[in-house]
């Protein structure tokens, strides 16, 4: 899809966006850390799953040059231009929530998560629907497409612990443990709905990324009764990244199965099945009768 002329410049709004975004975290990014230990929770990951930031800042890098000088590559190339503004409120949001969590504007700080959220949910959501349409192209998603669902993968995950920051601010304290495993039921079962119905495994694999580090998490200084609730949620995180494994396991098998290892003859009519008839005199495109 051809950008409009008269909307060429959203992509360079985004680029500027995108670097002042990445001023702000670097000059103001040394308060998280302190923040993040004031308002500590059971389902907060170990300091190992933060490294995460490298590779998703190096993938929208990628994703942001590729727009600006060779959109071709690009997914934003594919999105009618009222929605890449949804690219410009994740901006917006992440610098809004770098201002808000260390300063202890924790209620904010979910606030402005949720709204990130669902920005990268359309955006991820437009990502399906661009392959499905157009079908699967590593360029692009080596250059666009996983910077972005490996964001809105950590996230999701960001934005529940934020609820579980949040509502202990409210209630002045660790919360029953039945809580926290249904926040990480919450992000068990969203990945897994994207495994099988949207087949993307980058999800997955962040996914299980932040729940290993959840598990391998040794909260301090937690008094005996919350040092068993504290236990229970290590254990449910584990279990959670066991069963989102296997499905990973099983999308690859399948993925393997259906590329190399079905018969030749089933794939060609299959093959046959797909393509469009072409009339020699017209060569008007003919999918058959709807009759």
């Amino acid at each position: 899809m051809a950008m409009r002329p008269t909307m060429r410049w959203l992509r360079y709004v985004n680029a500027a966006l995108y670097v002042a975004q990445r001023l702000l975290n670097s000059s103001l990014s040394r308060g998280v850390g302190p923040a993040s230990r004031r308002h500590e929770t059971l389902i907060t990951p170990a300091r190992f799953a933060f490294s995460i930031w490298r590779l998703i800042y190096a993938l929208l890098s990628v994703a942001v040059i590729v727009d600006c000088f060779c959109p071709v590559l690009s997914v934003f190339s594919f999105i009618d231009d009222p929605l890449r503004l949804l690219f410009t409120l994740t901006c917006v949001a992440n610098m809004a929530w770098t201002l808000a969590f260390p300063h202890d504007y924790v209620h904010v700080a979910t606030a402005v998560l949720a709204v990130q959220w669902v920005a990268l949910a359309l955006l991820f959501a437009q990502i399906i629907a661009t392959r499905r349409e157009y079908g699967f192209n590593v360029a692009r998603y080596v250059c666009s497409e996983l910077g972005l669902v490996i964001y809105f993968a950590w996230s999701t995950a960001a934005t529940l612990i934020s609820v579980a920051v949040s509502t202990q601010e409210i209630l002045g304290g660790f919360l029953p443990g039945a809580f926290y495993v249904a926040l990480l039921s919450a992000l068990t079962v969203a990945t897994i709905c994207i495994v099988v119905f949207a087949g993307d495994i980058a999800f997955a694999v962040v996914a299980v990324w932040a729940l290993a580090a959840v598990a391998l998490k040794d909260v301090p200084g937690l008094d005996d009764a919350t040092q068993q609730v504290s236990l229970g949620v290590r254990a449910g995180a584990t279990q959670s990244a066991a069963i989102i494994t296997a499905f990973i396991a099983i999308a690859i098998a399948r993925k393997t199965y259906k590329r190399f290892l079905r018969p030749k003859r089933q794939r060609h009519e299959l093959s046959e099945r797909a393509l469009p008839l072409l009339h020699e005199k017209t060569l008007s495109v003919d999918y058959g009768s709807t009759v």
